[in-house]
């Protein structure tokens, strides 16, 4: 068993061109299940459940930002992550924690009385699940980077991220259709069982794609140095800085409203599991072609063109967000949402490539591992500032160009202006890089 282990997680074997053939190949699937998990366990998936417990918009608001707050331990992690030579065990670990743990919520209910006592338990879990995942994320995404071929980087990319949306709409289909049917029968937390069992059931195999994937030797020195240097490089790095600065506002403005969105369509537009899974389906069909063109385009010219095209779609689609009613839903929702999904998922391989490039070779997890760390504590002030905000002008109504709008959609509003000043900062960025 030990010998087994060791050929698996500690190879001390150079990696051969058929190696990295067959790793990129398990890279696309293992990213497809990952996704999967993602899916089932966020977004209006989770808020569903949620709500179904009892819990306020505002709760889902916060425990909605958790996955951003768990990269605080990205601070840490590059300290761990530059002293070693084969990082494979720990993030196989890792990664099997995080997303096998988030699908246990499901248990909570059927172990522990009261309703508030069964978010708290949640809140706890899913935090916990989700600071693993914060450690673990520099670590598998230069992993990752590695094993991907160094030419055609974007087309590669672009290809991992079409096969997750083809598997993800596939399975969010299914879901939708399952618990809209339950729903129907007056007994929906059937259909949460067997979503959260799925998810736990495909964690598990999560777990042995990734431990085929090979992991490239290590030759430059490994860094032995106080964390805090660690931390302090990145942060006096003067170019790397920017980078710093426009992602921490940028995550600021998302998360002020991004909890918000399947709340408004689940609550306030009364909008159904399978419709919203459709627009999520036709997003995702949208969103491989784009993700396939947006892939080449950042081959062909820079990532930064490719990050400040997208960036503009984001605002304007938050923006849009302020003009859907009940009566327009069917028609705008689609349309907001397939923009939006299809400029997230070229948005952040932009980013992370854009970090990616801009980092050192020494000391580049620790690059990364700083950005997401400050970026996720800004992201988790602006939640907790858009949930009191949301809280706080409940009863508030604003008129806009003859509509009238209210709390989330104000919110929505100023995450528009919000992105559009990140837009801005980004291409004064760009100019003096």
């Amino acid at each position: 068993m030990n010998r087994k282990i060791k050929k698996i997680y500690f190879s001390n074997k150079e990696l051969t061109e058929d190696d990295y053939h067959k790793s990129q190949l398990k890279l696309i699937l293992e990213g497809s299940t990952a996704g999967i998990i993602f899916a089932l366990t966020v977004g209006t998936f989770l808020t569903g459940f949620l709500r179904y417990l009892g819990a306020s918009p505002q709760y889902c608001a916060i425990i909605g930002a958790v996955p951003q707050l768990g990269c605080i331990l990205q601070l840490i992690s590059p300290y761990v992550f530059e002293r070693l030579r084969q990082r494979k065990f720990l993030i196989c670990i890792c990664a099997f924690i995080f997303r096998f743990s988030v699908g246990t919520i499901i248990f909570v209910p059927f172990l522990v009385q009261g309703k508030k006592m069964i978010l708290i338990i949640i809140m706890i879990i899913y935090t916990l699940a989700f600071m693993v995942a914060g450690f673990v994320t520099p670590g598998l995404n230069n992993w990752t980077l590695t094993v991907a071929p160094k030419h055609g980087r974007g087309r590669f990319l672009a290809i991992k991220d079409i096969t997750a949306m083809l598997c993800v709409s596939a399975i969010s289909i299914v879901v939708s259709k399952i618990l809209d049917y339950y729903k129907l029968q007056g007994n929906i937390m059937i259909g949460f069982g067997i979503m959260f069992s799925i998810s736990l059931l495909i964690s598990i195999f999560d777990f042995i794609l990734i431990s085929q994937v090979g992991e490239p030797l290590t030759h430059h020195e490994i860094i032995k140095e106080p964390l805090v240097n660690l931390i302090k490089r990145p942060l006096q790095d003067s170019k790397f800085r920017k980078i710093i600065l426009f992602l921490s506002i940028w995550n600021f403005a998302i998360q002020f409203s991004v909890s918000f969105i399947p709340i408004f369509m689940l609550s306030t537009l009364g909008l159904g599991y399978s419709f919203i899974s459709i627009v999520t389906v036709l997003s995702n069909v949208v969103s491989m072609f784009a993700t396939y063109l947006w892939g080449k385009l950042a081959d062909a010219t820079t990532w930064f063109l490719l990050l400040r095209i997208n960036g503009l779609i984001i605002a304007a689609c938050y923006l849009g967000w302020t003009f859907v009613t009940n009566d327009n839903a069917k028609a705008l929702v689609p349309v907001v949402q397939i923009l939006l999904i299809s400029s997230n998922g070229a948005f952040n391989m932009a980013s992370n490539n854009l970090q990616f490039d801009l980092a050192p070779v020494m000391g580049k997890t620790a690059y990364l591992g700083v950005t997401a760390a400050v970026a996720s504590v800004i992201s988790f002030l602006g939640a907790i500032l858009g949930s009191v905000f949301s809280k706080v002008a409940q009863s508030i109504e604003i008129n806009i160009l003859f509509h009238t709008i209210s709390n989330l959609q104000i919110s929505f509003f100023i995450t528009s202006v919000l992105l559009i000043t990140a837009i801005l900062i980004f291409k004064h960025i760009r100019e003096i890089l």
